[in-house]
């Protein structure tokens, strides 16, 4: 008797702890979902950010000042590695290791063939060459539209500070 009666408790109390865990699941209602991580919209490829680039008669204007010398600070921090400090790419070892050589920045004829939109779009998603290589990176994650402005206000620059001769740019005076 004693073991049939351990046997009935056994299957009574077997069935009743899946029974009640059932109803529990079912009782118990959902928990909230996660708001949804805010997402940043990536640009279409032709349009740009209405962030302009510095501009005035005045090439001694305070705005413009400021945003070359934002510019010269991103791009001895991230360009300098290819474009060197001067701006020129060249002597760079890895660069020509991998068949290409970066823009020289100093090249006015050159620079002034490429558009703002053009610059912009290069800085925001990088440059491939014509292997598909990628030759310079995408700074789109890094820099803000306002810094790829800056940085671009700066490089329009040094093609007109670099003198002949070759000396490094003529530092911007700062403000007073």
């Amino acid at each position: 008797m004693n073991r049939s009666l351990a046997r009935l408790s056994l299957l009574v109390f077997g069935l009743l702890l899946p029974v009640t865990l059932v109803v529990v699941w079912i009782v118990t209602p959902a928990p909230e979902p996660p708001p949804p991580h805010p997402r940043v919209a990536t640009m279409p490829q032709g349009l740009l950010p209405q962030v302009p680039l510095p501009a005035g008669a005045d090439p001694d204007s305070v705005v413009l000042q400021r945003s070359i010398r934002n510019g010269e600070r991103i791009y001895q921090r991230l360009c300098y590695n290819c474009h060197g400090r001067q701006g020129k790419g060249d002597k760079n070892d890895y660069m020509a290791s991998i068949g290409h050589q970066p823009a020289d920045h100093t090249d006015l004829a050159k620079m002034q063939k490429l558009s703002d939109g053009e610059f912009f779009l290069a800085l925001r998603d990088g440059v491939k060459d014509e292997r598909g290589w990628l030759t310079m990176p995408p700074w789109e994650s890094v820099l803000t539209p306002g810094e790829m402005w800056d940085v671009i206000a700066y490089v329009r620059r040094l093609p007109l500070a670099t003198p002949p001769s070759g000396q490094p740019p003529v530092p911007l005076q700062e403000e007073r």
